[in-house]
């Protein structure tokens, strides 16, 4: 019987206009080089609105029904994929715990910008460029209960990277790697208080 690799979830996390998409292209990544799938929900959303004629919300809710199911058979059929999310709320949290019961390998990847100011500004890049919009008062509120969603994602996680987006070259800023969280002292605010949260 062959050797089984074991497979991985990816939380592919942080908050409106971070640049997650951008930084998962990378081929540098362990994983991104090679057909793990990390599912888009806006770039879902867009071609369920447009392909099936619904409604933006109702597109929506339609993304997240599919995301779920499409996420939960994969865990099912052992089958390494990924999600990106601004993690603005628990609900992935039942999809780890099914991940890790199923034997599977928990990575994060979380990716931020030094201000939510820098978030409201890269997104209204995005729209410009044809792009999807987030209200300011949206993006400035799920900035902040993404950060306090971190601590449990990144106890969870075997591995994880956060990196600090704000400049042309995203910066590794954090790496946790067999239980040790390495942090850069120059890290965020956020992100030291929820790796110190962590430690309390």
């Amino acid at each position: 019987m062959p050797a089984l690799e074991k497979p991985r979830l990816w939380i592919v996390a942080g908050p409106n206009g971070s640049g997650k998409s951008t930084l998962y292209g990378r081929t540098d990544i362990k994983d991104f080089g090679r057909s793990v799938w990390i599912i888009n929900p806006d770039i879902l959303t867009a071609h369920i609105a447009k392909r099936e004629g619904l409604a933006l919300l109702t597109a929506n809710a339609e993304t997240l029904d599919r995301i779920h199911a499409w996420l939960r058979i994969s865990i099912r059929t052992y089958k390494t994929v990924g999600v990106e999310t601004v993690l603005s709320t628990a609900k992935y949290r039942r999809l780890v715990r099914l991940a890790k019961a199923h034997g599977f390998e928990i990575r994060l990847l979380y990716v931020t910008l030094r201000t939510a100011e820098m978030n409201i500004e890269r997104v209204r890049t995005r729209v410009r460029e044809g792009g999807h919009d987030v209200p300011a008062g949206k993006i400035v509120s799920r900035r902040e209960k993404s950060f306090r969603q971190l601590p449990w994602f990144l106890d969870q996680a075997d591995f994880a990277l956060i990196y600090d987006n704000s400049s042309k070259t995203p910066v590794m800023i954090g790496r946790k790697e067999n239980g040790v969280i390495m942090l850069d002292p120059a890290a965020p605010t956020e992100i030291k208080k929820a790796v110190r949260s962590l430690k309390n």
